[in-house]
């Protein structure tokens, strides 16, 4: 079925590089619903999307082996590349340290391959980025990849247990919007910082649900093969309203789940299906490569530019091109060459 999914998630790439304005430029961005940037927006697209392509994917191929490989080598080549270039090209350049000092400080390292693993709980450089508005952070956006991987694992072991069958997906998403409240309400996750142990720095229940849900929602419409309805448009302008106006934090939350998924599965597909010539047939997608470099990226545009006294607007554009770049570069260079060499690998295998 035709798609605009690649369009929507790089649109959704950069709404998170223009939200981090709201951290590395200390600008006071409108806030779209209570609770609710645009960057945790764009995240909830993320995962619909993902959620939908992955289960696609898996029913496919059912099986564990090939479907790792697969969503191993879509993350992982992308990911190490983007942190070796933030630690050994970015951080190295813009490092306060002289490079002996840089190069044996044990920071260094636990970045690396804190970073290159997918977890993410180490966020600083010796000496870099410390006179920022945002001080010492080098990839802030990193962290929600860890999350990614728990959809994948989650998905993965429910279908394989339970054989494929298509009602563990919605029960999954229904399991984790009950969870959402009564996280909030027993303080799960506070308890959790308390506790203060390995956990607490990796996992977060409001994440693990807010994440999830729309993740099993968008696997959910890919394994009833559910096509795209008007009264999808209308349910998320009601959601929409309700997101706006409404007060409870829940209901709230409910709308704002309705609306990333009706309203991102419409737009992928409205229109489509009549003139199929219209449709976005992927091949190129630059979204992840915006997502991992625009943090590292606009934060050293952030301290060329203040050094040099240059406008919002010209550090906006500078980190904009540079990160168009470094995606496509990506694209090109890691992520199609790796995924194609997976696919090789598999088909040689079978």
């Amino acid at each position: 079925m035709p798609n605009r999914f690649d369009l929507i998630r790089l649109a959704a790439a950069l709404a998170v590089l223009f939200a981090h304005g709201d951290f590395l430029y200390r600008l006071h961005l409108p806030v779209p619903f209570v609770g609710h940037s645009l960057g945790s927006l764009a995240v909830y697209v993320f995962f619909f999307v993902s959620g939908y392509l992955v289960c696609q994917s898996w029913r496919r191929e059912p099986a564990l082996g090939a479907f790792w490989v697969k969503r191993l080598a879509r993350v992982f080549p992308g990911l190490v590349v983007a942190v070796v270039f933030s630690v050994f090209v970015l951080g190295w350049a813009v490092t306060t340290l002289s490079s002996a000092a840089y190069w044996q400080a044990p920071g260094t390292w636990l970045n690396l391959l804190n970073n290159a693993a997918g977890l993410a709980t180490v966020q600083t450089l010796p000496g870099v980025f410390e006179s920022n508005p945002f001080a010492r952070a080098v990839n802030g956006s990193l962290w929600t990849i860890r999350y990614e991987l728990a959809m994948y694992a989650v998905l993965s072991a429910l279908s394989l247990v339970l054989r494929g069958r298509r009602w563990v997906y919605p029960a999954t998403a229904l399991v984790l919007v009950g969870l959402w409240p009564l996280a909030r309400w027993a303080g799960w996750d506070a308890a959790l910082e308390a506790a203060d142990g390995p956990l607490a720095e990796v996992f977060r229940w409001g994440d693990f649900c807010g994440f999830g849900v729309p993740f099993f929602a968008g696997s959910t419409l890919a394994a009833y093969t559910v096509r795209p309805r008007r009264w999808m448009a209308a349910a998320a302008l009601l959601a929409l309203a309700g997101a706006l106006l409404l007060d409870s934090a829940l209901l709230r939350q409910l709308a704002v789940w309705v609306l990333m998924v009706c309203g991102t599965f419409y737009l992928a597909h409205a229109g489509l299906a009549a003139n199929p010539a219209s449709a976005h047939r992927g091949g190129i997608d630059l979204s992840y490569g915006v997502y991992i470099y625009a943090f590292p990226v606009q934060q050293a545009m952030t301290a060329l530019c203040l050094a040099q006294g240059w406008s919002l607007a010209v550090c906006l554009l500078l980190s904009l091109a540079v990160v168009l770049l470094l995606a496509a570069l990506s694209w090109f260079g890691v992520e199609q060459p790796c995924m194609r060499a997976a696919q090789r690998w598999l088909r040689s295998r079978s």
